[in-house]
């Protein structure tokens, strides 16, 4: 669904401009007739050049389902969420910002351990439905281990985990719920679900919970971050510039098989386009 190879190529930008100084961002750089702006402008050159992959790809896409466009908004969010922490070593990640207060490993960990729970709502209710078989009572702890495949300690031993390994299970869990609910049919939004609470509401506003409670925990770590003296550096603010453009992208291929191709040369541009600006970092 995702092209990893784009991905992977805005990451690998991403990583190399990262730690650099605001006067390393003015060291020369042309592209074409811009000769001015120095290293600064291929942020704004591959944002563009992503921008411009987006809205061709809204072209030649199939129309979005709801559920698709809700599980864009929700992508987009995981996206700026990732582009918050972008960078951020374990130690950092674990620094609280005051005594009694959560660091960003822990805010993520409870933003993980959500998500969860908002997926296996999503599929036992999708599960019953289908089935013809749904019942208003909370799932049992035997099929909430049947859903996500993680058992009780597995699951546990996750959310104590590094704040990498969060990271890592993540992006892979991730897409995975992205191409499981890309399938809901406009219908099945208005089926009644059950979580924790006395009201069973329905599917559509559980798809809709994942992106609210991103906003607030990366608001959450935003200000963490400069409490405990990460406040974003400028590329930092123009690599979550970049990952925005690179999440309307993603958005744009929810519920498509046929559109990763459309990625390729993109990431190929970017690719050597890291390599130059490498190159002339090394000088």
């Amino acid at each position: 669904m995702f092209s990893i190879e784009l991905a992977k190529a805005v990451e690998s930008f991403s990583s190399l401009l990262f730690p650099i100084s605001e006067k390393d961002l003015e060291r020369e750089w042309i592209w074409k007739d811009h000769d001015e702006e120095g290293i600064r402008f291929a942020f704004f050159v591959t944002i563009q050049e992503l921008r411009q992959l987006a809205v061709m790809l809204a072209s030649k896409r199939r129309p979005m389902t709801q559920a698709q466009h809700i599980l864009g908004q929700y992508h987009k969010q995981y996206v700026d969420l990732q582009a918050a922490i972008f960078g951020l070593s374990e130690e950092d990640a674990g620094r609280a910002p005051a005594e009694g207060e959560w660091s960003v490993r822990q805010v993520y960990a409870h933003i993980l351990a959500t998500e969860i729970g908002f997926s296996e709502v999503v599929s036992y209710a999708l599960e019953g439905h289908r089935a013809g078989t749904w019942k208003p009572e909370q799932m049992t702890d035997e099929d909430e281990i049947r859903i996500t495949g993680l058992s009780e300690k597995e699951y546990e031993t996750l959310i104590g985990s590094s704040f990498k390994n969060m990271l890592e299970f993540h992006r892979e869990f991730h897409p995975k719920i992205v191409q499981e609910f890309s399938s809901i049919k406009d219908n099945e939004l208005e089926l009644p679900s059950t979580f924790w609470e006395e009201t069973r509401f329905p599917i559509r506003h559980r798809l809709h919970r994942y992106e609210a409670h991103f906003i607030q925990h990366t608001v959450q770590i935003d200000k963490t971050l400069v409490t405990i003296g990460r406040a974003p550096s400028e590329t930092k603010r123009l690599i979550r510039y970049l990952f925005a453009a690179l999440a309307e992208v993603e958005a744009n291929m929810i519920g498509e098989d046929k559109l990763i191709e459309e990625c390729s040369q993109l990431a190929k541009t970017i690719n050597v386009r890291t390599i130059e600006i490498r190159e002339i970092l090394a000088q």
